[in-house]
């Protein structure tokens, strides 16, 4: 697992909003150690690294699961 990329490189990357990893990583769809990682100690909101294969497997995943809901109801 490489977990290489910032929050701003994996937002440009992935074309999708830093609100949506935030909302994604409090459903808990992206879950530390295999999506993401915060780097140092001692703050509130410490900076996080992601591992951007793990992210975008994630997110083909769930888009997947929603075209699938829609196109059956």
């Amino acid at each position: 697992m490489a977990f290489t990329l910032t929050t701003p490189e994996v937002v440009k990357s992935l074309r999708v909003s830093d609100q949506t990893l935030r909302r994604l990583r409090c459903a808990g769809v992206l879950r530390p150690g295999i999506h993401y990682r915060a780097i140092g100690t001692g703050t509130a909101r410490p900076p996080l690294v992601w591992n951007l294969e793990a992210v975008d497997a994630e997110l083909a995943k769930r888009s997947r699961r929603l075209l699938t809901n829609n196109a059956q109801g």
